[in-house]
């Protein structure tokens, strides 16, 4: 099997032919089967002495901290190198994704800035459609109030016209060739009012802030602040 440097330019083109692929096409070059590569696996023989090690550790006096110092220096230098490692597999594939990604995010938006741009349309017809529908109602409500009263004031004689005005049938749906729309109920939406009227289980507290305001020392009533400790460790 060759590798991608060693495919000779005949049978490259050749290639070319047969997957219909461009010859300016990028190629993302990948590593795989990390658990194969002998520095992950010499790393991960040491990882496993040292867990042995840790389980084993008894302290009990001052000298016993030095093995165990010393092995914490040892962690750190294996989770820098780890990381290292981690790197040579995981950056050329996050690069060549982040470029797909980009390719496929802006059509994508294209797509939905139409789709908005067709549904809002649809929606201010309906709208209006719903907006004279209603007036009509309002109209047609006030002509009956108006011939009501005056039947009331004159012998049960009025001269309002009460023949109702027509309105709109409302669409609900429309079916194409390719297939049918129709409007059905989104999910509700809100805005604050008035905060004072909110019950007290709704009100969250901002942890951005109070983060803030502990890590700088300071205290807020009803809040408990717990001081932690954590170990560092420094390599030569």
């Amino acid at each position: 099997m060759y590798s991608q440097e060693e495919i000779p330019p005949i049978l490259d083109t050749e290639i070319q032919k047969t997957t219909n692929v461009p010859a300016d096409t990028c190629i993302a070059i990948i590593n795989i089967r990390p658990d194969d590569d002998l520095v992950i696996v010499n790393l991960k023989a040491e990882i496993i002495k040292l867990s042995n090690y840790s389980i084993d550790r008894v302290i009990k006096c001052d000298t016993d901290l030095t093995p165990a110092g010393d092995d914490l220096i040892l962690i750190s230098k294996l989770k820098k190198a780890l990381k290292e490692k981690q790197a040579e597999y995981v950056n050329p594939i996050k690069t060549h994704l982040d470029k797909v990604q980009f390719v496929f995010k802006d059509l994508l938006a294209c797509l939905e800035d139409i789709e908005k741009t067709n549904k809002a349309k649809i929606t201010a017809y309906t709208d209006a459609q719903k907006a004279r529908a209603a007036e009509i109602a309002e109209v047609n409500r006030q002509a009956s109030e108006i011939a009501r009263k005056q039947a009331a004031l004159n012998g049960g004689e009025f001269m309002v016209d009460t023949t109702p005005i027509e309105a709109p049938a409302l669409v609900k749906k429309v079916s194409t060739l390719s297939g049918s729309i129709s409007e059905v109920k989104a999910p509700a939406t809100w805005e604050l009012e008035d905060f004072d009227k909110v019950p007290n289980q709704y009100k969250i507290l901002d942890t951005v802030r109070i983060n803030q305001l502990v890590r700088a020392g300071g205290s807020i009533p009803g809040i408990k602040v717990i001081k932690n400790t954590t170990i560092r460790t420094t390599a030569r």
